[in-house]
């Protein structure tokens, strides 16, 4: 939803003539993208963890934790500390057109 999300909001917020380079409507599609993909991602980590949590069930364990939510926790914090870098880029060098 938040790929969706930013793709409309970032499409409709543009100055009249808007930077060809840098800017809300240029880095809308890439982001959203991004966010597309973190979602596949997190949905096969989840696959993956719900496939190794029932073979451990079957073998009378129980598994919690594990590599892959460290790396999801890792990927989802790199990437919205990236979101937030280009947010305050594009607000600076709004500021500095007008």
């Amino acid at each position: 939803m938040l790929g969706v999300t930013i793709a409309q909001l970032f499409r409709l917020q543009h100055a009249p003539q808007p930077s060809a380079y840098f800017g809300f409507f240029v880095l809308g599609k890439p982001l959203s993208c991004i966010c597309q993909g973190a979602a596949i991602y997190t949905l096969g980590i989840g696959a993956f963890r719900t496939w190794r949590s029932q073979n451990a069930m079957v073998r009378g364990k129980a598994i919690s934790g594990g590599l892959e939510i460290v790396m999801l926790g890792g990927a989802l914090f790199v990437l919205l500390t990236l979101f937030l870098a280009l947010l305050i880029a594009v607000d600076i060098e709004k500021e500095d057109v007008t």
